[in-house]
């Protein structure tokens, strides 16, 4: 395995949420309408706008409870602190940046390890918070900005529901309402934060922070990876951050996303609109395989494990394979090891319900190396 003699401090921003699990047996079966939700992540005030005015939260949730084949339960979530308790377990030096409430290190039920503020800090992640009102987020001196975590008064954590099926779709609905990532959009950027720092992982959240977030990072010359995400992705969010990315991560759906903004037919003309851009990592969670594509080379390098023996739940599989590709990056190993750490993380969050659940350590994510 090849890797720097020094490893990298990054920090990941993206949704910090409690997770609600739904388990259905087949999306397919359910209303036409819902095809519109699938593999999407939909705001819930967005609801009546996607589905129809006559479907509302409430009416989708009682749809689904008729297909249900398990009872819901909570879980730690949201794509930011699941890449960051991955990558941090595995050794990686990583800090958070996300919006949360009051209720950040709230024992809910399913919480298997206490609040999340204790349970990511005992994983290694690194928690810098400021507590405020909502009206206070004005007074902060963005150029001096070293907090990564904004508890805000009188919000929550946001909550997603996630929905899965024995089929591997899934889709998820995010608390636009109560959450409080929604004050991310008029909240300044942790500029003394990123220039402490080597590099910013970004993945779902607002684009108006992350789009500030990136190019803030970008005009100081840090390395920016970009999990591509499905959360109000659009054209022209992509075009105005892809160029600035170094490396660029996403299953067929998001990438393919980034292709129709950019109007390219394959992934390799993706390296056109910038010379940032050095590596792009095609995913599949569903057969735990991934393409790698460097600006350098003619053809992807393809990267395969050994098959999932035991498929619980899809739901954030995605997360585990940019939690191993970030800490094994970061510690300094190059892209085929970092992907089929990934990839292992993603056979390993497979098996159980939830996500970081099925997070390894180092010590056993380097054993599964060992036998490849």
């Amino acid at each position: 395995m090849t890797h720097r003699s020094s490893s990298k401090k990054f920090l990941v921003a993206g949704h910090i949420a409690k997770d609600i699990h739904i388990k259905i047996l087949d999306s397919n079966k359910l209303p036409k309408v819902f095809h519109r939700l699938f593999k999407n992540s939909t705001p819930i005030s967005e609801v009546g706008e996607v589905l129809g005015e006559k479907w509302t939260l409430k009416k989708v949730l009682a749809t689904l409870k008729r297909h249900m084949i398990a009872p819901v339960f909570y879980s730690y979530g949201g794509r930011g602190p699941n890449v960051a308790y991955g990558a941090a377990l595995l050794g990686a030096a990583i800090e958070l940046i996300g919006f949360v409430g009051e209720d950040f290190d709230k024992h809910y039920s399913g919480f298997y390890d206490g609040g999340y503020r204790t349970h990511l800090e005992k994983a290694g992640v690194t928690i810098n918070e400021l507590i405020l009102e909502p009206d206070e987020l004005d007074a902060i001196d963005e150029e001096n900005h070293n907090h990564g975590v904004l508890v805000l008064k009188g919000k929550e954590i946001p909550t997603i529901y996630c929905v899965k099926d024995l089929n591997g779709i899934d889709f998820y609905f995010i608390d636009d309402i109560k959450g409080a990532h929604t004050l991310a959009t008029r909240s300044p950027i942790p500029k003394q934060l990123i220039n402490d720092h080597d590099g910013v992982f970004i993945t779902s959240g607002e684009p108006s922070f992350n789009s500030r977030l990136i190019d803030y990072a970008h005009k100081k010359n840090k390395e920016i990876i970009f999990d591509v995400g499905a959360y109000n992705t659009t054209s022209l969010y992509l075009k105005e951050v892809i160029p600035k990315c170094n490396v660029i991560l996403g299953n067929e759906y998001e990438i393919n996303l980034v292709k129709q903004a950019f109007n390219v037919s394959h992934v390799t003309d993706l390296f056109h609109p910038s010379s940032s851009i050095a590596t792009i990592v095609l995913e599949d969670k569903i057969a735990c395989t991934a393409e790698i594509y460097e600006r350098e080379r003619a053809e992807p390098i393809r990267i395969a494990t050994t098959e999932v023996q035991k498929r619980v739940s899809s739901i954030g599989c995605c997360d585990g394979i940019a939690a191993g590709y970030l800490a094994l990056h970061a510690q300094g190993h190059d892209n085929v090891v970092a992907v089929k750490a990934g990839l292992i993380e993603c056979q390993s969050v497979w098996q159980v319900e939830g996500v970081q659940e099925g997070m390894l350590n180092k010590r056993q994510l380097f054993q599964r190396l060992k036998m490849r």
